[in-house]
């Protein structure tokens, strides 16, 4: 795993959104088709007695880019979004949205996985020297930002000035990182109930899914994400 947490629940302050039986005709976004914020917005509606638009009901889903998501709230064309950090936070400071809930509060032991560790089962196979050694510096890693928040919170500043050409106001950092759990735990509970909603609304096919072996098991951590070779 790399994190846990991370997306929320934004909205208008005047949508009505915190009472379910305003949803009807509303327009929510989330970034992606089928990506875990679409799946858990698609799967919070349907828990609810809602559908989207295309599947029969009455709550317009919209997939578009983060950035564009901004934009459309900033001009009140959307009601609502399904958005993970920091551009939910940056929905609330600049924009006047709402958290009308962080997703986290959604699952057990308010966790899930936002961000994992993925390799090519053969490259595991071929190189289990370099992933160990990816695995040991992933630990460090999340244990040092763990241990460093303030620093860590300026690395990454840092990183947007010089790759994205400016950066986020400290505010606004501080209350990302907040909201999100940096843990090498991949949460495996929560990676086959996303796969099991994704199933659920189409999104793995029409032959079903298996997910045996999808799971890794170092020496170094129990946590971590390195297959067990047989044999």
């Amino acid at each position: 795993g790399a994190a846990s947490g991370g997306a929320s629940f934004i909205v208008q302050p005047d949508s009505g959104l915190d009472l379910i039986e305003n949803f009807d005709g509303k327009r929510i976004a989330s970034p992606q088709i089928s990506n875990s914020q679409d799946v858990s917005l698609r799967y919070y509606l349907e828990t609810n007695g809602l559908k989207s638009v295309e599947k029969g009901g009455t709550v317009f889903v919209l997939n578009i880019s983060n950035p564009d998501i901004y934009t459309l709230f900033a001009k009140g064309d959307i009601d609502g979004a399904w958005i993970s950090e920091p551009w939910a936070t940056m929905l609330v400071e600049e924009l006047g949205g709402v958290r009308l809930f962080n997703e986290e509060k959604l699952w057990p032991n308010e966790q899930f996985a936002s961000v994992l560790l993925i390799a090519r089962t053969n490259y595991l196979e071929n190189n289990p020297e370099v992933i160990r050694n990816w695995i040991k510096s992933h630990e460090e890693t999340v244990s040092w930002i763990n241990s460093n928040p303030d620093e860590s919170k300026t690395i990454f500043s840092n990183f947007l000035k010089k790759y994205m050409g400016k950066s986020l106001p400290l505010k606004i950092i501080d209350e990302s990182f907040s909201n999100l759990e940096i843990t090498s735990n991949p949460i495996k509970n929560s990676v086959l109930t996303f796969a099991e909603r994704a199933d659920s609304l189409g999104y793995l096919g029409r032959t079903g899914y298996n997910l045996d072996g999808i799971f890794y098991q170092s020496d170094l951590n129990p946590n971590a994400m390195v297959k067990q070779l047989n044999g």
